[in-house]
């Protein structure tokens, strides 16, 4: 950590050990400096550093063993999906600020690595059995054996099931839900929208397993295979569109190493097929959404040292990915418009130079090359000054950029339904007519829209990073990082479809209701034209003393109606031509300056006593908003509080262990989508303890949130309460 060129936390395999029958992997890096735990569920996570957080947040990569674990579709994380045979992880870093020049797109705020244990390194094996409250029952099941010269194996298997924090918010069934009052219409802020009754009611079922084989060619040469699938049922996870509920999806994987002391390569497949439903009440119907996507590719990676002063690496990629979201039972899609695929190559290099014995200099970058945006060059530069062996100052320069996901790129759902069939026969058949006109339109309802915009800009970060490691009197290890960054072109989240956040359509369209096809003169989405009714209800006059056509007047009514003026929701022509209201959006908003300080101070006070401390500043500034600054100081928020502080007092002694952990955060504003609100400040307390009966059996207690104090961590989220947890361990 000290010598480290990056603001760095290292989390090893005994602290993993001690938290590991939680199976929320968020949790274990809950105490570290710069850490933002976002919890709306008892799976339901956003991990994220250094502030603009969001409702599937992917501004921090995750990788388990070199292999990308975020879900293809959102680039956000299942971390339901990963929450088994936490015993089998050796190792967790987790790196602060931008790291695309050796991780690409989306690491653009940081990267959680995770490192597994290699069977040859971790021969026996271990069953776990937890219960706790939310009626929590699991097993973890491990095994690492040798099976012939050179050839290693391990099994991992298990279950988890539990209730959740998750409850129903059906209007029809409870006055008020848990915390605000329900909506009244589309677009309400400080509110929360009603949803149907939970499909699933707390009842979550999560079962994972996975084989590994190594093979040693030699004592430096290692050929590993491993495949693995977990399976979801009932964990909710909140988007901008509605709470989702996952009623059953699949996650297999298998990837193929080869490493020696100078090459490792990889490969990797990953693959999710969801099914889940959109809790919204107003979706009357559709509110299905099938997913399936996949994401395959390889990497190599070569390194050398040449003379006694400098390393180099170099390396590369290539990634295919493909997602669909069609219905089998309706042949229709459901998410998307299209089945949607890509690809993309990189390379990357790394030079690690040492002067002298106080001095390193670090020189990285990376090409990325896309079908989804132009290719781009991420560079990165530090300097670390050895103070002494224990003291060292670092200097860090990072570019990073954003690419939008593909929901962001191509999503086509309904957020609600509007009834369209009144309004026809009012205007359309109105008695001041000499007949009834014909619209174009049969439908009772038509759906209201989020769309997504293939015109997004990248998101590029580049950043400064003055940075303190060191050890003070062998007693106290201190980090301490400044950080300063500028943000460009921010993807919002879903915000109003219309023109600009405003609401209107200048620049967007002509006189003649042509739409501008200039993504810099115009943020919407250009595919959705404005509705056109037929030639006879466009040329038919409703009131000839103001020139007011029957199609114009249907217009007005409906976008007055649906928030046209308010929301920016305007009646449109989908896709394929039929009739629609196009409701929200993605765009990009012009540039934000941050900068805050992250601290951390571990303080050994004992050999078995230790006491960590962490605090993180954090602050922005909307520079060039891209709008009227009012409205864009409403939607273009970090999600994040400005404090927030942690401490853990922990013991570990040869035979038991225990630690106390407490959290505060400040109040914040939360704007995701159709979920903005205030987030009060919170508070709470974590605790866990384990006693070693003997050489195989380990009794241990885990409790979050021990004060019982109901809170919310995002406006939307559950309500979270305390969850007490026991565990037995038999090992061999």
């Amino acid at each position: 950590v000290v010598d480290a060129p990056a603001a760095v936390t290292s989390i090893h395999e005994e602290e993993i050990a001690q938290v590991a029958a939680t199976g929320q992997v968020p949790k274990i890096l809950e105490f570290t400096p710069g850490a933002e735990i976002t919890q709306r569920g008892l799976y339901d996570f956003n991990f994220n550093t250094r502030g603009f957080n969001s409702s599937l947040n992917r501004r921090v990569s995750t990788y388990i063993d070199g292999r990308d674990v975020g879900v293809v579709l959102l680039g956000a994380q299942e971390w339901a999906a990963i929450s088994g045979g936490l015993d089998d992880v050796a190792k967790l870093e987790f790196v602060r600020g931008p790291s695309a020049a050796l991780y690409g797109a989306n690491a653009s705020s940081g990267v959680v690595n995770i490192l597994t244990k290699n069977p040859k390194d971790s021969l026996g094996g271990l069953v776990r059995t937890t219960f706790g409250e939310l009626n929590s029952r699991g097993v973890d099941f491990r095994q690492a054996f040798q099976f012939g010269d050179g050839w290693y194996a391990k099994v991992l298997a298990g279950f988890k099931d539990s209730g959740d924090f998750t409850v129903s918010r059906n209007p029809d069934v409870v006055r008020y839900p848990e915390y605000s009052e329900f909506c009244l219409l589309v677009g309400q802020t400080d509110c929360l929208p009603g949803e149907r009754t939970l499909l699933r009611e707390q009842d979550n079922e999560i079962r994972f397993g996975a084989v590994r084989v190594d093979r040693y060619v030699s004592d430096e040469v290692l050929l590993t295979a491993e495949i693995g699938l977990s399976t979801i049922k009932g964990p909710v996870f909140q988007t901008g569109i509605g709470r989702v509920q996952n009623l059953e999806s699949e996650r297999p994987f298998y990837r193929f190493n080869f490493s020696s002391p100078h090459w490792n390569v990889l490969a990797h497949y990953t693959s999710r097929e969801g099914d889940q439903v959109n809790l919204l009440k107003a979706l009357v119907v559709n509110y299905d959404l099938i997913t399936d996507d996949e994401r395959y590719g390889v990497e190599f990676q070569g390194n050398w040292n040449l003379g006694d002063n400098v390393r180099f690496v170099i390396g590369g990629a290539h990634t295919e990915e493909n997602v669909d979201s069609i219905n089998p039972a309706t042949g229709k899609q459901t998410v998307l418009w299209e089945p949607v695929s890509s690809n993309r190559q990189a390379l990357f290099s790394q030079a690690d130079w040492s002067p002298n014995r106080h001095m390193k200099f670090v020189f990285a970058g990376r090409v990325d090359k896309s079908t989804l945006h132009e290719t781009q060059f991420s560079p990165k530069a530090a300097a670390v000054w050895n103070i002494n062996s224990e003291n060292s100052m670092r200097l860090t320069y990072n570019r990073a950029f954003q690419v939008a996901n593909y929901s962001e790129y191509f999503l086509h759902t309904p957020i609600s339904y509007f009834p369209i069939g009144g309004f026809v026969r009012t205007i359309c058949g109105a008695p001041i007519l000499p007949e009834p006109v014909d619209c174009g339109i049969d439908e009772e309802f038509v759906p209201i829209l989020a769309v997504g915009n293939d015109d997004l800009k990248l998101e590029h970060t580049e950043a400064w990073e003055l940075g303190y490691s060191g050890l003070l009197a062998n007693k106290v290890l201190v980090t301490i990082d400044y950080y300063r960054a500028k943000n460009t072109d921010f993807i919002t989240d879903l915000v109003q479809q219309v023109g600009t956040i405003l609401g209107n359509t200048e620049g967007c369209v002509d006189h003649r209701l042509n739409p501008s096809t200039d993504p810099k003169v115009c943020t919407i989405n250009n595919d959705y034209k404005p509705w056109i009714s037929t030639e006879e209800a466009e040329t038919t006059y409703l009131v000839p003393a103001i020139g007011l056509t029957v199609a114009q007047a249907l217009r007005n009514a409906i976008n007055a109606s649906v928030g046209g003026r308010e929301l920016g929701f305007r009646l449109a022509q989908d896709l394929d031509g039929s009739t629609v209201i196009v409701g929200r959006t993605y765009a990009n908003l012009g540039r934000v300056d941050t900068q805050g300080v992250d601290l951390g101070v571990q303080w050994f006070i004992t050999p078995w006593l230790n006491l960590q401390f962490s605090y993180s500043l954090f602050d922005y500034e909307i520079v060039e908003p891209g709008g009227d600054i009012e409205e864009v100081e409403e939607i273009l928020l970090p999600n994040s509080p400005p404090h927030k502080v942690s401490a853990v007092l922990s013991l570990n002694r040869e035979r038991w262990d225990a630690s106390v952990g407490a959290r505060w955060v400040h109040g914040f504003r939360w704007s995701a989508g159709i979920y903005q609100g205030d987030v009060p400040e919170y508070s709470s307390v974590d605790l866990s303890a384990g006693y070693k009966i003997n050489d195989h059996v380990r009794v241990g207690v885990n409790v979050a949130n021990a004060r019982d104090t109901a809170h919310y961590e995002s406006f939307g989220g559950d309500l979270l309460y305390r969850r007490a947890l026991a565990n037995v361990t038999f090992g061999w």
